[in-house]
């Protein structure tokens, strides 16, 4: 059933997921590709309409009143958040929550107050136990981070870095659970786990002592169901702080990023307050997304589903904010 909106994003990170999903609910779709990308899109014959940028920021004078945009990580990695804030594209989701995303003291805020168990930041680093992970703000893909064993390779790195923050770095299995949260069904939702395949670092030939993190991929993961329950309880209390905090709902989908250490205690490193790339493995369908559809729900899809739902409830104004 064809609606009077389409659905547009970004030509990269999770755009194949979004536009596929829009496709299986039987949305018309947009496609903004960057100049000299076109190629490779065009041959998949995904998006009914292509819009040729030169940059990530001519975005912003794309708006159409059919056309809701899905954002995803280029989106805080790449754009104007200001600009994305003023502007008057259709974002789906809750747009504020990039903000929060891509700043570290309102990003710990967050996970702090839903009492989600943390690795300690260093702000004094006469304070600090080693190792440590060096950070930095935005959606990068863990470009530029390192480990520091021990107080010289820390202040050797530092002379060429500006990290936003020092981290205790866990030792254990890197989970990454996606969410979505429906206001149209009111209620959480699991889709999916993953681990992230980061460049060198997960080679199993390692011949230097500072391992890059640049994530080049994503592996599926299936959790013991007790892990499940408690990730799910995660979700809950991570969507209601949002809630709270910004008075605005968390709206579709989100992802805790977490360490599993061997006492199998689980540590939140960062949040994700839209799809994730991780979601792209799930295409057609997640596991939990088939449990609790019956049917194959991979992320764009669900995205789409949720649109759809709000269309036909006239309810479209609670899912874009």
């Amino acid at each position: 059933m064809k609606t009077q909106y389409k659905i547009g994003t970004i030509a990269s990170h999770s755009s194949l997921n979004i536009l596929a999903g829009a496709r299986d609910e039987g949305f018309d779709t947009v496609l903004y590709v960057i100049k000299g990308r076109e190629e490779f899109y065009q041959s998949l014959d995904l998006a009914n309409e292509l819009i040729i940028l030169d940059n990530y920021q001519d975005i912003f004078s794309q708006y159409s009143e059919d056309v809701i945009i899905i954002p995803h990580g280029s989106f805080v990695a790449y754009l104007s958040l200001s600009k994305l804030m003023d502007s008057n594209l259709k974002l789906f989701g809750n747009k504020d929550l990039l903000i929060w995303e891509h700043e570290r003291a309102k990003k710990e805020l967050l996970m702090n107050e839903a009492g989600l168990k943390l690795p300690k930041d260093f702000s004094n680093q006469e304070e600090i136990k080693f190792p440590v992970i060096v950070k930095y703000d935005g959606a990068e893909g863990g470009k530029g981070y390192f480990i520091a064993k021990n107080e010289t390779e820390l202040k050797d790195r530092l002379n060429t870095a500006k990290p936003s923050f020092i981290q205790e770095f866990i030792i254990g299995t890197k989970v990454y659970t996606t969410y979505f949260n429906s206001i149209i069904r009111n209620r959480l939702e699991i889709f999916g786990t993953d681990i992230r395949y980061e460049s060198d670092v997960d080679t199993q030939i390692q011949l230097h002592d500072n391992p890059a993190f640049q994530i080049v991929g994503n592996i599926p993961m299936v959790l013991r169901e007790s892990l499940l329950i408690n990730y799910f309880n995660m979700g809950k209390a991570f969507a209601k702080v949002v809630h709270e905090k910004l008075e605005i709902p968390m709206i579709g989908p989100f992802c805790l990023e977490t360490v599993i250490d061997r006492n199998l205690d689980i540590y939140t490193f960062e949040f994700s307050g839209r799809i994730v790339a991780g979601t792209n493995i799930f295409v057609p369908t997640s596991p939990y997304g088939y449990i609790q559809f019956g049917k194959n729900m991979s992320m764009g899809r669900r995205i789409a589903l949720e649109i759809r739902e709000a269309i036909e409830s006239d309810r479209l104004n609670e899912v874009i904010i």
